[in-house]
């Protein structure tokens, strides 16, 4: 981190808030990035700045006359997704962890054009493009990629608004229950 600072040509001291990607995405990612973003804000005394994976991954597609549809590999046969508008960046479409086939029929039911992005394309690729025929349109996989710099951009727009947290007060988004958590409520029986 220090060594990202001194990059920027920033110090600690210039620092008003930290942006960091509450998921959803891999709990182990999701959640080391979150305590890390904790960890710095309270040491150095700021808030933090949740900013949805999906949501920054979405603003990678640019304008599009449809909607934007980030699709993370969620595993366990889903994916995590969510719309947007490609004109005005409303969100139409909740996120949530979807069977692609599910997503797929969601989104044909808008009859709008979709352009869909991220690494849970390619896995089911086929079941999206079943189900939208020549509505069906994606990125090059080089924008597939959360882009650091949207997390900061929308950190910062958040920041503006008064939408910071205290440290202790973010929370990770899985949108799903844990490998773990899955196996404690079948040995429950909830």
């Amino acid at each position: 981190m220090e060594a990202a600072l001194a990059g920027a040509g920033v110090g600690r001291s210039d620092l008003d808030a930290v942006a960091v990607t509450v998921g959803p995405g891999a709990f182990t990612g999701v959640r080391v990035g979150v305590a890390t973003a904790k960890g710095l804000a309270v040491a150095l005394g700021i808030p933090v700045v949740g900013v949805s994976s999906l949501e920054a991954l979405a603003g990678r597609a640019g304008p599009w006359p449809g909607l934007v549809v980030p699709v993370l590999d969620a595993k366990k046969c889903q994916v995590y997704a969510g719309a947007w508008e490609g004109d005005t960046g409303r969100r139409v479409l909740d996120e949530a962890a979807w069977d692609p086939a599910g997503l797929g029929l969601a989104l044909a039911e808008t009859g709008r054009p979709v352009l869909v992005l991220g690494a849970g394309v390619a896995p089911y690729r086929e079941v999206l493009r079943s189900s939208l025929a020549d509505r069906y349109h994606e990125t090059p996989a080089d924008l597939w990629t959360v882009p650091p710099a949207r997390v900061a951009l929308l950190g910062w727009e958040r920041w503006q608004r008064g939408q910071a947290l205290p440290p202790e007060s973010l929370t990770p988004s899985y949108l799903r229950r844990s490998e773990a958590e899955e196996r404690k409520a079948r040995r429950l029986g909830s």
